[in-house]
């Protein structure tokens, strides 16, 4: 026995004074697990007491601080202007301000840390590029003539209502749990949709409109990408299979997902939106490459967007039409080139640091509130702006698609992904077209170009967006 002490001893003596042996793993547990005495205090932040702690977001707190000064900075010479050259400056030109401050507002103080487990980051470069362009649209005055009616600002207020909703309310596991139940109703949303403009609508400077000039067709990218998100997933497996790098998926599959989209696609051309039908083309694309992580399919779908586009030319007098301009706009500088041409010289105008907020001509512009928006504010802010929006955009879209890859969850990561392919593959277009970088498709800048549906649908996939991008 006295063996046995000095043994002991000889060991604590050599741990040292201040070195204590760590207790085994299985040791610890069974300490946690042990009763507590009748009325001992429980444990702060521990989860057995029932006190989980919500991530904290991830920065962008002096996000919010550049939107709100850029904004201010902005709408302050757009007033000033006006009030120099005689324009009186009247409640119309304040109120979208005062929505969008009351957006900021709610962002931010929805998405502090410890309350809000997104992406902060994202959520105020989505208020900053709000902001922005609801000042270019003040610029242009189209908020004035047009906008003043109270269904102008609806399409703004219910936009924004999904955005802070997906901020505030909407969970990524609610999401999950939805859009595998309700993805075949988005799919006859975006058919219905496009249906009731082959229905009822009307043709108008190359487009389809409904009665009071409503062209909804913004809502068919929102339906596509939810039903696609909802419905893909559960075929992962089948649509990963290549042979030889090429995609090959069984017949049955293929087939299904190409009649869900061909329907959608060949309900874009019928009322004569090809910019919508190449959106569509492209997102389906890119969705599929984020889901099967297979590059073939990018590499096919985008033989495939181009065929089907130089068909399309080939049958259709307005495409053909819209082709020739590209190729060459001073061929008929007065008729078909004259848009395209006067958006170029308003870009060459406004040279490497712009004309300033006010000072340009951006009504020379035919419709330059809506398709040609890009052109206004190259003018105004000149290159150096241009690429700076262009990298608040890039930044937008980049931070959308980290927290893309991040989600585990296969149904919300291919949601975001899908979002973030729609628009991008939108901002893509429009400033192509208007820079003459690739054929004018007619589509929208998202926030910057004028138009309800197109505002409300960006706002919406935007809350979806934030929502599916929360820890699940």
């Amino acid at each position: 026995m006295a063996e046995r002490r000095r043994t002991d001893g000889a060991r604590s003596a050599a741990n040292g004074p201040g070195r204590r042996r760590k207790p085994h793993a299985a040791t610890t547990a069974e300490a946690e697990d042990a009763p507590k005495p009748k009325g001992a205090p429980k444990a702060k932040g521990s989860a057995r007491a029932g006190n989980k702690a919500k991530p904290a977001s991830r920065g962008g707190g002096w996000w919010f601080a550049l939107a709100g000064l850029t904004v201010g900075a902005g709408a302050f010479p757009v007033a000033a202007a006006r009030l120099v050259n005689d324009e009186t400056v009247t409640g119309a030109f304040f109120a979208p301000l005062a929505v969008w401050a009351g957006v900021w507002a709610l962002a931010w103080r929805w998405s502090r840390p410890g309350v809000f487990a997104g992406d902060r980051g994202f959520v105020a470069l989505t208020t900053l590029l709000l902001g922005l362009g609801i000042v270019v649209q003040l610029r242009l005055g189209t908020w004035e003539e047009s906008w003043t009616a109270w269904r102008a600002y609806a399409p703004l207020l219910l936009g924004a209502g999904c955005f802070l909703l997906g901020v505030r309310a909407l969970s990524a596991g609610v999401l999950a749990r939805a859009l595998p139940r309700v993805c075949w109703l988005a799919w006859l949303g975006a058919l219905g949709t496009l249906g009731a403009l082959v229905a009822f609508g009307r043709s108008y400077r190359g487009g389809t409109f409904l009665p009071g000039q409503i062209n909804p067709t913004e809502l068919t990218k929102l339906f596509m990408v939810c039903f696609t998100a909802g419905w893909l997933p559960r075929h992962r497996e089948a649509l990963s299979r290549t042979l030889c790098g090429v995609p090959c998926p069984p017949p049955g599959v293929a087939a299904a997902v190409a009649c869900a989209w061909g329907a959608a696609v060949l309900g874009a051309v019928a009322v004569r939106d090809l910019g919508l039908a190449l959106i569509l083309c492209l997102t389906l694309v890119l969705m599929l490459t984020a889901l099967t992580r297979r590059t073939g399919w990018l590499a096919l779908g985008v033989a495939a967007a181009a065929a089907a586009g130089w068909a399309v030319r080939l049958v259709s007098a307005h495409t053909r039409a819209r082709f020739e301009v590209w190729l060459d706009p001073f061929a008929d500088p007065l008729g078909k080139g004259w848009q395209i041409g006067q958006s170029l010289c308003a870009q060459y105008a406004g040279g490497l640091w712009g004309t300033g907020l006010g000072e340009g001509t951006p009504g020379a512009v035919p419709i330059v509130s809506s398709d040609f928006v890009y052109a206004a504010v190259a003018e105004e802010w000149g290159l150096v702006g241009c690429a700076l929006l262009l990298v608040l955009f890039w930044l937008w879209l980049v931070r959308l698609i980290r927290a893309s890859a991040a989600q585990q969850e296969p149904t919300l990561s291919l949601l975001g992904a899908g979002i973030a392919a729609a628009l991008g593959v939108q901002i893509l277009l429009n400033v192509g077209g208007v820079t003459k970088a690739l054929p004018m498709t007619g589509i929208t800048l998202p926030f910057f170009s004028q138009g309800g549906f197109s505002l409300m649908t960006t706002l919406a996939l935007c809350g979806l967006a934030v929502a599916a991008t929360k820890p699940h």
